[in-house]
């Protein structure tokens, strides 16, 4: 039986209790630059939200800090996934604009914040760009500075594209429906299973295996025959890199939710459902729909760790797909949230 635990508190606390090696995926959207602040005026944390920065370079700072801490905790086969929105500079931009993962709600909470530290006003400031390839070169790049996390592998910049985003204040510029998720790991041998997520083929048929135009690739041990057409993969196509999702309204009091739809490729792609106690090697899929066995017989299940749970997505789907899954949240309201679309299997600690 799958289960998750809900931790109260602020996430930089939390995570520095949290063993060693102890999640498999990190798969979680914090709160984005000058957005909203989620607390109430009189929480004893409110000084301590992520997102309320002076500048971009400090809130890649606190990111940077934070994925230090995600590092830790995190396996060394385990895979990393940030989704992030942008921000506008200045007033006349709209800095936050409004929330992309739920429609019609709330504007920006620092609309004046332009100067040192911020591009010119109504200008995207690029913090998803910024703070993937932040992780890649191991310096904020912003800043200058070396950053805690150290070096990671950047394997893809997803784009989730909602094809009912809201409309917001438009003026000069189209109208915003992508946010970035960003996917690192540390090792060179990350779990991933490909296999797991692949879609139908269109039409039946693979495209990227088909002759002609340099897309197919050259019969092995035949040169300069040009491409042959081969059988696509039974399993179907691989995912390419940008995900049409739409969002979905939430009756709760959060205000930002994930859709569902959105954690399942992340979940089932990067997060093992099997991995030993003993050695901490995770089951991988071998041919013929076999998987690794290390030989210790003693393995628990893949744990995703959401450090942003707000209502319980992640936590929810996880579970749903035979994981487990631990979530934190500043916010104690949501925990009731999470509960609700957890149920039973939920543990909430505080």
């Amino acid at each position: 039986m799958t289960g998750a635990t809900f931790h109260v508190g602020d996430v930089f606390d939390v995570l520095r209790a949290l063993p060693a090696d102890s999640v498999d995926l990190v798969l979680t959207s914090p709160p984005f630059l000058a957005l909203r602040s989620y607390l109430p005026d009189d929480h004893a944390d409110k000084g301590r939200e992520i997102g309320q920065e002076g500048t971009p370079g400090e809130f890649l700072g606190t990111l940077l800090r934070l994925t230090a801490e995600l590092d830790r905790v995190l396996a060394p086969h385990g895979s990393l996934c940030v989704e992030l929105g942008d921000s506008y500079s200045g007033s006349n931009g709209g800095a936050g604009g409004t929330d992309p993962k739920n429609p019609g709600k709330g504007a920006g909470i620092a609309a004046s914040r332009s100067g040192d530290g911020w591009p010119l006003a109504k200008s995207l400031c690029g913090i998803p760009e910024l703070y993937a390839f932040s992780l890649a070169y191991g310096r904020n790049l912003l800043t200058g500075e070396e950053s805690p996390a150290g070096m990671w592998r950047v394997r893809n910049l997803v784009r989730w594209v909602r094809p009912n985003p809201p409309v917001g204040a438009l003026g000069d510029k189209f109208r915003p429906a992508t946010s970035t998720m960003t996917v690192a790991c540390r090792a060179k041998d990350r779990w991933f299973d490909l296999d797991a997520v692949r879609e139908p083929h269109k039409n039946g048929v693979d495209p990227s295996t088909m002759g002609g135009n340099g897309h197919g690739y050259r019969k092995p041990g035949v040169r300069d025959a040009g491409t042959v057409a081969m059988p696509g993969n039974p399993l179907g196509a691989p995912p390419l890199d940008w995900w049409e999702v739409p969002t979905q309204p939430y009756r709760g009091a959060h205000y930002a939710t994930w859709p569902a739809a959105l954690c399942v490729r992340p979940i089932e792609s990067m997060c093992p459902r099997e991995v030993c106690r003993t050695c901490g090697e995770p089951r991988r899929r071998l041919v013929d729909a076999c998987w690794s066995d290390c030989g210790h017989d003693d393995y628990r299940r893949g744990v995703v760790l959401d450090p942003f749970a707000g209502s319980g997505t992640t936590l929810a789907v996880a579970t749903g797909h035979g994981r487990d899954a631990v979530g934190i949240d500043i916010d104690e309201r949501n925990a009731d949230l999470a509960r609700e679309r957890v149920g039973m299997f939920l543990e909430v600690e505080q």
